[in-house]
């Protein structure tokens, strides 16, 4: 943090307003509410293809830092065959925002998604990314009855993680941010300086950048800058790794994944998840099919929009 602020001396401690782009809320994104019995979510639909209510559910879960318009590219794709659903995870965006770390562990955030299940009346086809898809795998081990298929993208299973953090130190200093995390409002500073610099970083330089930057617009960032330049939207999203962190010694995770079948899609070129991570998720599952994307990064499905709709479709139909 001090060489980042000594490169950008004069420019560091600098934010501007930014403005709700038009983009997200062009004609096919229908912006939704739900109140929940503790919270209320923001979720938003694709409309385009037509009457959606006898459609299965396709329901999309982000990850950090993100928002429900991460899934832009496989709503369009899919919208005529499923009702598609991209949700603003708590503490993102359009969605509550408690106050306390407690509102953000894994069984919160977990209730939050299967309660929204049980509302929309039928199974999903859930989908998750990076922090999306340890709520997915968790509501997989949680309530599998409520899954029709299963997609998790760059992220382990829980177990698998924890192994992961435990036993490779490779993976121990890739997750060095995980414990920067957990300082009190320093990390919120860093998220916020440079005008919001850290979405850059994450989303356009190397090494954790999209490979595919053409697929990440500059109006795409200032969506992203706008959305967490919003009062009290920085603090949420971290505190999801700070709860996660007090309960790593606790927690005791489910060792299969019984059902339903589930696809793994993994970007190799993650800066922030070991290859491995794919690997071990795997064996914890039964009927499981693993697509290793070696030209992508964490972002695998914006970087490689075309690649992942394709291997879904094909995986989804079989």
């Amino acid at each position: 943090m001090f060489v980042d602020w000594w490169n950008h001396r004069g420019a560091y401690f600098v934010a501007k307003p930014h403005m709700r782009p038009a983009l997200l809320d062009r004609p096919e994104w229908k912006h939704k509410f739900i109140k929940l019995k503790h919270i209320q979510l923001h979720f938003v639909e694709m409309v385009e293809g037509g009457a959606h209510e006898s459609k299965p559910v396709m329901l999309f879960l982000h990850g950090f830092p993100e928002f429900w318009y991460s899934w832009r590219f496989q709503m369009r794709h899919f919208c005529a065959k499923y009702r598609v659903i991209a949700v603003d995870l708590r503490g993102y965006n359009d969605s509550d925002k408690p106050i306390g770390i407690e509102e953000y562990g894994l069984e919160l955030l977990s209730a939050d998604i299967m309660e929204l299940i049980e509302r929309l009346g039928k199974q999903v086809v859930l989908v998750g990314h990076d922090w999306g898809g340890v709520i997915a795998w968790n509501i997989s081990m949680e309530r599998p009855e409520l899954l029709q298929r299963l997609v998790v993208m760059n992220a382990p299973h829980p177990k698998a993680a924890t192994k992961l953090i435990r036993t490779r130190s490779s993976q121990l200093l890739k997750s060095w941010y995980i414990f920067f995390f957990q300082c009190p409002w320093i990390p919120e500073i860093f998220l916020w300086a440079r005008d919001y610099g850290f979405l850059e970083t994450c989303f356009l330089d190397k090494p954790m950048g999209l490979v595919h930057r053409e697929n990440f617009t500059p109006e795409d960032l200032e969506a992203w800058k706008h959305v967490f330049s919003k009062p009290n939207s920085l603090t949420p999203p971290l505190n999801y790794y700070r709860a996660s962190m007090r309960a790593v010694y606790r927690r005791q995770f489910s060792a299969a994944v019984h059902q339903p079948k589930t696809l793994i899609i993994w970007g190799q070129q993650d800066a922030a998840l070991d290859l491995e991570g794919a690997e071990l998720s795997a064996r914890l599952c039964r009927d499981v099919k693993v697509e290793l994307i070696p030209d992508a990064s964490h972002w695998v499905q914006q970087d490689v929009p075309e690649r992942v709709n394709a291997v879904m479709e094909v995986w989804l139909a079989d």
